[in-house]
């Protein structure tokens, strides 16, 4: 006889853990983002933390498209604002060009950090192997 589940949860009544909630991993990203050296003109129409966080944003939300992505973009407002601190997303083509300039080993730090903070909560306990963390490669 199967188990029976427990009952959903009342919106609003979930405690989230602040270091390992998805709000927490994405502000610990974006804040090691807004590090990372911009590389345009001062007057630039997007910060590059937006347009690496909507880089983020395509990834997480799985859209199969820079293009679908992009159509989705007034749809999702809130939800990039709210959970990524995108204050205005870039189009897609605006979006290629920016992250094509951007040097990939300025990106680092902002997945070293959340790799840090996973290892210290023990979550990564399960995936050792003979005593050892798994390497953040590179």
């Amino acid at each position: 006889m199967p188990k029976k589940l427990p009952p959903i949860p009342r919106r609003g009544s979930l405690k989230l853990c602040k270091t390992l909630s998805m709000p927490g991993l994405l502000k610990r990203v974006r804040n090691q983002f807004e590090r990372v050296e911009d590389w345009r003109k001062p007057s630039v129409q997007y910060p590059l933390a937006d347009v690496l966080m909507s880089g983020l944003a395509l990834f997480t939300l799985k859209d199969e498209s820079l293009l679908r992505f992009d159509g989705l973009r007034d749809v999702r407002r809130d939800n990039l604002c709210t959970l990524f601190g995108i204050e205005k997303a870039p189009c897609d083509t605006q979006m290629r060009k920016v992250l094509d300039g951007v040097d990939l080993y300025q990106l680092r730090p902002a997945f070293g950090e959340i790799h840090r903070e996973v290892q210290r909560q023990g979550v990564l306990e399960s995936y050792r192997f003979l005593g050892k963390y798994p390497p953040l490669s590179g």
